[in-house]
Formats: C-alpha cells, structure tokens, sequence
C-alpha cells in the first residue's frame, strides 16, 4: 500500500531524520510500496552528504541569525530552506524505484497548476530556464529515495546571503555546488505551499494508485515514529556537531596577519571538523612561540568560539591572537543597516539619470546621509561630498560615480554605478562606530560615462586636503566579493576622435568638377589600424584604433560626395601611448587632406587617461587583504574599458580596484545585466578596511 507522510514541523533536524528513518524502513522491508513524504522547514542551509559546509555557506552568519544547518544523508549541493520552500520524496524499494515517473508526478502536478516545466540535465525541474527544484538520490540496501525541493515563495535575498561563504582562505576539498539561476512558483503562477503539494498528492494518487489516507506528523510521540528509540537515535544524529561539521572532508585554512609580536601566517589542517595539525610561520623573537600556538589550537573544533577559548588560555601572543581571531568574526553593517543599502541601491536602479542630468539622484543621496549619517554634506552643484572629520593628519577620499548608460537616448543602470553608489552609502554609515585614524571624503562624482564628471571633481583637491584616493568597480564573471587587482594600469587610457572632411559638392556625372572626401575617407580608416599597431610595438603596451561609425555624402545618385565623417576610438593602457596615436592620426589626416585640397576638422571626445595604480598603496591593500582573509586575485591584464577616476591621479596618489559580482552575472552594458543586491553592503565594508588602511 502507498502513503502519503506529511510533517508539520519545522526543524530541519526532525525532518530529515524523519526522512532517513522512513528510508530505514523500507530497507527492513517494515514499510513497502511508495511513500510520498512532505516537509517544510524553518530557516535552514541543507548541505549534501560529502560537501564541505564552510566552503558552500556562511557557517558564522547563519550562527548568527539561529538558521540551522543541517547535512542530508544524501549527494547533491547546498539548499536554503525557509517556510516558503516545499520539499518531497519519493521512498521505496529498488523495484518500484522509478525516477521518470516520480519527475512526472512533479510536472503533472505543476502543469494542472498552469506551470509549463521540465526536467533537465542534471534532474533539476526548471521553468523558462530558471531552477525551481533540485533533487538529490538515497541508497539504503534495497531502499531507494529520492529528495526534491521546489521554490514557492522563499526569500531569495537570504538564499543568496547563507549561500555564498564568509570571506577566507581555503583550499576545500568536498563537493561543491553549482550555483543555478532560481525563481520563486509564485513569480509565475499564482500558487502556495500548499496548493503545490495537494496538487502533487493528486498527481501521486493518479500515477500509483491506492493510497492511505494522508498522515500529519505533528510531535516525536506520533505513532508513524515507532519504534520511537530508533527515530530518537536518527533525530540525535542529525543534532550533532559530528554528523553536522565533523563529517565534512579534510581541508586547509590559513590565517595571516600582523601583530605586536610580528607577522604571521597559521596554516591549518582541518579534518572531521577539527583542527589535525597547524603550522605557524612568523619573524617573532619568541622561538617558542610557534610550538605554544599549534599545541593549544591541536585537535579543537574548527569554529571561531573554540578557537579563541583554547588561544585564551595561553600566553600573552596567544591571547592576542584570539583578540586578532575574534575582532575578525565581528560584522560590521548591522542586518538593518544591509536591507537600508540594498533599498537605497534599487531606489536608484528605479530612477536613472543621465550624465550631467544626475538631479534626483544627487537629492535622494544627500536626503540618505542627511537621515542616516551624521557626516557634514557639501553640495558643490553637479556633485556633492560627505566629510568624516576625526581631525586626523591624513585623509582619504572615496569615490563612486552616479550616472547612469545612455541606451537608444534613455538612461539605463547597466553599468552598476547604482551599487557603487549604495556601496559609498553603506560606508558613510560605518564611519563613525569606531576611530579609524583617518579622515574620510565620500566623493558622489557625476558624468562619468562621458569623462567629464571627475575633471570637474577637481576642485574637492583645492577644498580638501586629499592625501590618497580610492575607487572600484563591479565586474562581472568573476567570484561574488572577490577583490582584483593590478599594478601599474587597471583601465585604459581612450578617447573619442571625430575626423571631418570638407571638399566641394558637383554632379556625380562630373566627379572632376568637385572634391570628394571618400578616398581621404578610406585611407584614413586604413592608416589608423596600422598606426595603432606602430604604436603599440613602440611602447611595448596594447593599443588599438577602432572604427564605430563613418559617412560620406549622403543617399543622393546624381550628387558626388562632398563631406565626410569618420568616427575612431583610440584606446592604450598607456596615456603616453595613447597621447602618440592622438598625434599621429591628426599628423596624417592634415597631411591628406592638404594632399586632396580638403578642410579639416578633428574633434576629441570622452577623453579618459590611463587609471594607473600607486605602488605603495597597491602593496598596502595587498597586505589588508592577507591579514582581513579577503579573498583578493590579480589581474593579468588591465581592463580595455576607460574610466575618468585616471584624473585624480593628477593630484593625489591613487588606488582602484575591482570586486566580483557574480561569476553568472551578465557582462556590462548588456540588457541583462544586474547589480546584485548582496554586493552593496560587501563592498562597503571593503572600502571600509581599505580607508582605514591606505
């Protein structure tokens, strides 16, 4: 006989106990036919059997904010779980295990509901290309099972948050999870939890046949437990930190940083959960230092409140280092203060500006700060500054841009500089909580897209005494909050030239009559590639020359051309270069058009020099990022793409960086492209670290 369990509970520890016990049951033969099993669970991260739980979710935060975690006795990837998740299986013998059609009880289910979905490759239920379900597999002697969960309404903000790990240095071992584009069921039809499972009990009941009444498990003491000593054994194992951390596979942890007592690197060895062996390497005088760290730390549990108890208990370096240890696990944006930014972020995704056009824009920032800040604003028209005073000697100003992308004559955020933007707002609330040694400048520049916005920004270096300046950009296809870096070039020197050709109009049935601008057309749009490639090799750097757009007369058969346009974009990772190439087409293009007896006309446009790094604030950033674990990589190449903060270096050292969003996110200036929500408060707290440290 068939039956249909569903629990009530939401410990995701009861339920997938109760889900292995059922499991065990029918491996004893106690239970036969098909169980369609249902459960719902409070906040809960669900990792795989073999997976490394500090490699696929935010052990620290979840701590934190009391959502379980919980390991299945199953493979597959890491799930979030909250009470708008529904999840199934299908249990049963080897016999009656049949996947296809447990999958078709699913679609069935989902297609009376008015939902068109499919089973893919890797047996993810999807719709229009979105994940809605995944599933994952048990083997138990002759038992078989099969686990699903399918995305109704829960919290994609929190998925995306307990998903993705705290920043460190790990080489893990475990399987990780591929990370999938998901939607909710309820974005496309308007469904509940509990429509979706009468719905798959309907569709189960269709496919198998007869079937017990549906049981509601709703304490320990209900009878489907029996016998209740086994399922109490399941449920404690699934509670324990051994099933839960100790399971997970041997990996490496490192730890670097500076103390009183010199520098330092700790490399762990983690194994079921517990510290094996660590090694510490520092230029302390202390010989026995080393040997002091390793013996306190050997065989404790891999989490920050074990490690600072046992470093507690030793010397003076030690206890230091738990401080170190401790002040690293504190978060700095409270949860309130991450959903202000992230709310600010889409107010200003909602209401693009266009460069130099950035009004509302600029007022709801200023409203922002005014509200949520208590640092001084300066409105300087076009642009504004917000000013952190500590009266300190030196001062830092970070920038961010506010404009949005022209898109056919419309302003579109495809570029991000509304997340750089709530980025520069998460900062603002930071400063102030504690003394950082510096004085800090918000720079809110306008018109950056068209490279004018920052030559006027200037003038904050007249008002202000800037000791260094610090920007960066979201990047796309690059891992979520990772900081990339460069020396030397991040983004190229380029600018736009307008060459324009006059001759003189004549009928087209007596070329000999005027002067026409073509051929001077042609053999500039030649000679620019070939210049391009002189000047490269010269300065041993990338330059290039790229034609968007030309014209010559216009769609006139009797008229033979007279004006002509040719439209280059010139672009180097070295403003000298660049300046070069400049010179040498305008040295070209008067020599032929003296040749052809044409007028000339050259024009420059969007104008932005190289952004060239400074050394020693480079080597600075490097160095917070070793001792704050912040996973950074660097770069092998600059940037093709310009940006105008290259002016500021002009009047003070300068460092800018990059920061991953998302290694599925669309590349910029593309339709596609979104900056993602959980960027905003990371990057703050970066520029954060970064202020306080340059």
């Amino acid at each position: 006989m068939n039956r249909i369990i569903v629990s009530e509970i939401g410990d995701g520890f009861f339920n997938l106990a109760l889900d292995g016990f059922l499991l065990e049951k029918h491996r004893s033969g106690e239970l036969s036919g098909v169980t369609l099993y249902f459960f719902v669970n409070s906040d809960a991260v669900i990792v795989g059997r073999n997976q490394n739980a500090w490699r696929e979710c935010d052990v620290e935060r979840m701590e934190k904010d009391g959502v379980q975690l919980v390991r299945r006795h199953t493979g597959g990837g890491a799930v979030y779980h909250d009470r708008g998740n529904l999840n199934f299986s299908f249990i049963t013998d080897e016999k009656l295990y049949d996947k296809d059609k447990q999958n078709a009880v699913v679609l069935s289910a989902l297609a009376s509901l008015g939902i068109d979905a499919e089973v893919n490759g890797r047996n993810d239920v999807t719709v229009g290309g979105y994940k809605i379900s995944g599933c994952a597999y048990a083997l138990s002697g002759t038992a078989r099972g099969m686990h699903g969960t399918l995305l109704i309404d829960t919290d994609t903000e929190r998925l995306g948050a307990y998903l993705t790990p705290s920043a460190a240095k790990l080489e893990a071992k475990g399987i990780k999870s591929v990370r999938s584009r998901v939607k909710n069921l309820a974005e496309i039809a308007p469904v509940t939890v509990e429509t979706v499972r009468d719905a798959i009990i309907d569709a189960f009941e269709k496919a198998y046949g007869d079937c017990e009444k549906p049981a509601f498990v709703r304490s320990h003491s209900d009878p489907c437990l029996t016998p209740h000593e086994a399922f109490e054994r399941e449920y404690e194992k699934q509670r324990s930190w051994e099933w839960r951390m100790g399971k997970t596979p041997a990996f490496d942890h490192t730890l670097e940083g500076r103390l009183s007592f010199g520098e330092f690197g700790l490399a762990l060895r983690i194994k079921d959960g517990r510290i094996a062996s660590s090694e510490l390497c520092t230029d302390a005088l202390d010989t026995t230092l080393p040997s002091e760290i390793t013996g306190l730390l050997s065989g404790v549990r891999f989490d920050r409140a074990s490690m600072i108890a046992a470093l507690e208990r030793g010397g003076a370096a030690a206890r230091e280092l738990a401080g170190y240890i401790r002040e690293k696990g504190e978060a700095m944006l409270t949860e309130k203060e991450k959903e202000l930014i992230i709310s600010a972020r889409r107010a200003l995704h909602a209401a693009p500006e266009l460069s130099g056009r950035e009004t509302r824009t600029k007022e709801y920032l200023i409203s922002f700060i005014k509200k949520n800040t208590s640092l001084a604003v300066h409105d300087m028209g076009a642009w504004f500054y917000a000013k952190y005073d500590e009266g300190a000697d030196r001062t830092v100003a970070v920038r961010a841009d506010i404009d949005a992308v022209c898109v056919e004559g419309a302003a579109r955020h495809l570029c991000g500089h509304d997340g750089h933007s709530a980025s520069l707002l998460g900062l603002a609330m930071l400063l102030g909580k504690r003394p950082i040694g510096r004085n800090v400048i918000l720079l809110f520049q306008h018109a950056e897209e068209t490279g004018a916005g920052a030559k006027e920004c200037l003038k904050l270096f007249d008002l202000e005494k800037v000791d260094a300046v610090i920007g960066c950009h979201n990047i796309p296809g690059r891992p979520m909050g990772t900081a990339l870096i460069k020396g030397g070039t991040f983004a190229c020197a380029s600018c736009g030239m307008d060459i324009s050709l006059s001759g003189k109009p004549t009928h087209a049935a007596y070329p000999e009559n005027g002067l026409n601008p073509s051929e001077a057309l042609a053999l500039l749009t030649l000679k620019a590639g070939e210049l391009a490639n002189k000047t490269a090799e010269k300065h041993a750097c990338m330059t290039l020359s790229t034609v968007v757009g030309m014209r010559a007369g216009e769609r006139a058969f009797g008229v033979a051309a007279s004006e002509a346009s040719l439209w280059l974009t010139l672009r180097s990772e070295k403003t000298e270069a660049l300046d070069e190439l400049i010179l040498r087409m305008k040295e070209y293009a008067s020599l032929i058009a003296k040749e052809k007896g044409l007028a000339l006309e050259i024009k420059l446009e969007d104008v932005f020099p190289a952004t060239v790094n400074d050394g020693a604030l480079l080597e600075k950033a490097e160095r917070l990022f070793k001792k704050e674990l912040i996973d950074y990589a660097y770069l092998d190449e600059p940037f093709r793409w310009s940006e105008d903060f290259g002016h500021y270096l002009k009047r003070a050292p300068a460092f800018f960086f990059g920061v991953g969003s998302g290694e599925d996110t669309a590349p910029l200036h593309t339709e596609r492209y979104s900056y993602p929500d959980e960027l905003a408060p990371l990057t703050a707290e970066l520029m954060y670290k970064l202020a306080k440290g340059s």
